[in-house]
């Protein structure tokens, strides 16, 4: 993977990002809305879009996140 420079608030909410994102897991759940997410982890939707652009296109707009996927991602990140 590239190299990417994430700013440093981004860098500290991926860790609650990850969290969250194995509790879906634990309860089958397939994908996740930023707005859900936003709910959950109490940050900005507009935000965890803009934390995700980082890594690329992550998600599709209208159908949300793949949580095995961001998972997936997030372990070798």
């Amino acid at each position: 993977m590239a190299e990417t420079k994430i700013p440093r608030a981004t860098a500290k909410r991926l860790p609650i990002y990850y969290r969250y994102l194995n509790i879906l897991l634990d309860a089958d759940k397939k994908r996740v809305s930023s707005t859900e997410l936003s709910e959950a982890v109490k940050v900005d939707s507009a935000t965890i879009r803009r934390d995700f652009s980082y890594f690329g296109a992550l998600g599709k707009r209208g159908y949300g996140y793949d949580v095995e996927t961001l998972l997936a991602f997030f372990k070798r990140f």
